[in-house]
């Protein structure tokens, strides 16, 4: 992190603790684990009951895997009729009639997993109920990141601040943030194992919390890391980058492979090999040796052939691929293998025209 000022480590059951403040006041906790491989193994959250707000596709997942690896489900609330018939069915579990119901079954962990323009009033109502709970003096589950004995609620969005469970903090609960960088659109019974390998944010005010966070993401087989509480919105939109809008670009260019005449029928199965040994060789070689393709070669008359070609078939998508071959750019000139010069010269090529919709600075060729 840039610009470090002071450091000071607060030591944990398992974890070395690093509080950093940066240049302009901002502080991240970072974490150095001393977790063993293997730790938490599947039986490590036996005996940590938990419950779920909001029982749509993550939730139903993260349940479903969490009892597969011990952990005991006392009940789950979810706000349509459609979600409670899935979950339960996933489940197999009856819906609780209301979040006080919930707390009443005294759950060591409660799932927070709704919509990011609920979770204000859901924590709300969730607080409500828990200062009506007396607290318990008991921690259950052998991981080695110990369970405290205060409740611990847990929301799951990516742009959400952890404040946004303050309510519940208020009345004594410990809370974090926790959110798995994967998406979710399975059938919740495929879910036992849709955790292991993946990413899990963690956003946690108090070090135990976040400790049990990462227990947590470990038990379940994923790979968990820190991000601090002004991060969250930055790294929510890349990951809305990273996921959402790959759909969409694949989206693009079925459409241009259907103006191609490609058969309808069969268009994804002839270019999605294409998009899957791309995301190969992003992930053998990086993001900038696995760029190849025109602009990575220097092929100005092929990008002008796109250009013309787009502009007499479908203009709509013309934009769009003007922005992504300028972003590009910084790729082929970061490459060092074709001249800046040339570089230059496809940038005004793919600028041209673009000025109204997409407004570059100079300083953006990636020319430098």
């Amino acid at each position: 992190m840039a610009g470090v000022g002071t450091s000071r480590s607060i030591t944990a059951t398992s974890h070395v603790w690093y509080l950093l403040e940066n240049w302009n006041g901002r502080c991240a906790i970072m974490v150095e684990p001393r977790v063993k491989e293997g730790a938490c193994s599947p039986l490590a959250l036996k005996g940590v009951s938990f419950a779920v707000i909001g029982a749509g596709r993550l939730g139903t997942s993260l349940a479903v895997a969490l009892k597969a690896r011990g952990a005991p489900l006392v009940g789950f609330v979810s706000h349509s009729l459609e979600g409670r018939i899935r979950a339960s069915a996933a489940l197999r579990l009856a819906p609780a009639s209301s979040i006080a119901e919930l707390v009443s079954l005294a759950p060591r962990m409660i799932l927070v997993t709704v919509p990011d323009d609920a979770l204000s009033q859901v924590a709300g109502d969730l607080a409500q109920a828990l200062a009506q709970i007396p607290p318990s003096g008991t921690s259950g589950g052998s991981c080695r990141a110990p369970v405290p004995a205060a409740p611990i609620v847990i929301h799951s969005s990516g742009v959400s601040s952890v404040q946004v469970l303050a309510p519940c903090r208020e009345v004594g609960a410990l809370t974090l943030a926790f959110h798995p960088l994967q998406t979710f659109i399975g059938a919740a019974t495929a879910a036992e194992r849709s955790f292991e390998g993946i990413a899990v944010a963690i956003t946690a005010q108090e070090p135990s919390a976040a400790e049990f966070g990462f227990g947590v993401a470990r038990a379940l087989g994923a790979r968990p890391f820190l991000l601090d509480d002004g991060d969250r919105a930055l790294y929510h939109a890349a990951a809305c980058v990273a996921s959402n809008y790959l759909v969409t670009l694949e989206a693009s260019a079925r459409k241009l492979f259907l103006e191609a005449g490609l058969p309808h029928d069969q268009v994804l199965d002839l270019f999605l090999p294409l998009v899957r040994s791309t995301l190969d060789n992003l992930a053998a070689q990086g993001t900038v040796r696995a760029l190849t393709g025109p602009l990575a070669r220097g092929d100005e008359l092929t990008i002008q052939k796109h250009l013309s070609a787009l502009t007499l078939s479908t203009s709509s998508l013309l934009p769009l691929y003007r922005v992504l071959g300028l972003t590009t750019l910084d790729l082929v000139s970061q490459a060092g293998e074709v001249p800046p010069a040339v570089i230059d010269r496809m940038y005004r090529l793919l600028r041209d025209e673009a000025a109204e919709s997409t407004p570059l600075e100079t300083n953006d060729r990636g020319t430098s």
